[in-house]
């Protein structure tokens, strides 16, 4: 499913004269109108905006935070204190096994998996096929180089593609093969979900549905990895039908793991 919301109908709004300067390097990288106030103060009005030094797409002009991405000293100490490596991830995708797994991130949304990798010492690529998505990914690792403590984890485990995954995966290539792909495809609605009300919202009007999901988890299967590892809500039937050969089970999620048959 495409996204909600018509290229035409987003701006960008630097929120105060500080922003202005990163706000305009956006709209012109972006393609997008500078305004210095959104046309509709309404709370439903899709804006990407720049506050803080950092780039957030809301809704309206409340002064609620929008969403954004992050990869910072403060969120790398949160994930350390919170998952550690025999997290349900780290198991999932093998790291017992795989030392500095190569994994291709093909739903890279705001991050948080792709940056727990990379934090556990992953060389990892992330895809994120929406524009506005890439956009607050790339400014969150602008931000990131800036800080000691995540510099090195950025350049040298992190590599952002604005690019659909599947386009990759089907191509035969020898040279950049990788060990583990993973998804997490944006859930339909359900009662439980990893992230707030707010944030699946304005993730659901920035990118759609992941309607096509079973057709990327075929072409991670067909790429032929050593594991393809699908995040799910708890209860979620399997995508496509196809029974994983096995599955890690957490409270609100799980990971369905799929190896190689070759």
């Amino acid at each position: 499913m495409p996204p909600i919301i018509p290229e035409t109908q987003l701006a960008i709004w630097p929120i105060d004269p500080r922003s202005r300067e990163k706000a305009t390097r956006w709209s012109l990288k972006l393609g997008l109108p500078l305004v210095d106030h959104p046309p509709i103060s309404s709370m439903d009005t899709p804006i990407l905006a720049v506050d803080q030094g950092r780039l957030e797409f809301r809704l309206g002009t409340t002064h609620q935070k929008g969403i954004f991405a992050e990869f910072s000293a403060h969120k790398t100490r949160i994930i350390q204190r919170q998952e550690g490596k025999n997290g349900l991830l780290a198991r999932a995708i093998g790291l017992r096994k795989l030392s500095s797994p190569r994994i291709l991130d093909a739903t890279a949304g705001l991050g948080n998996d792709s940056f727990l990798l990379a934090i556990y010492g992953c060389q990892v690529q992330s895809f994120e096929r929406s524009p506005w998505i890439a956009a607050l990914l790339e400014d969150a690792m602008e931000r990131g180089y800036s800080d000691p403590e995540t510099r090195e984890i950025l350049e040298q485990r992190m590599t952002l593609h604005n690019a659909d995954a599947v386009n990759f995966l089907r191509q035969p290539t020898t040279t950049s093969k990788v060990d583990v792909v993973y998804l997490d495809p944006m859930f339909t609605k359900t009662k439980r979900s990893a992230l707030s009300k707010k944030e699946m919202q304005l993730l659901r009007l920035l990118v759609g549905q992941d309607e096509d999901a079973p057709q990327l988890l075929h072409a991670a299967r067909a790429y032929k990895p050593r594991r393809v590892v699908v995040k799910r809500p708890v209860k979620a039937p399997v995508i496509g039908g196809d029974a994983p050969h096995f599955s890690m089970t957490g409270t609100t999620i799980r990971y369905d793991v799929y190896l190689s048959e070759v």
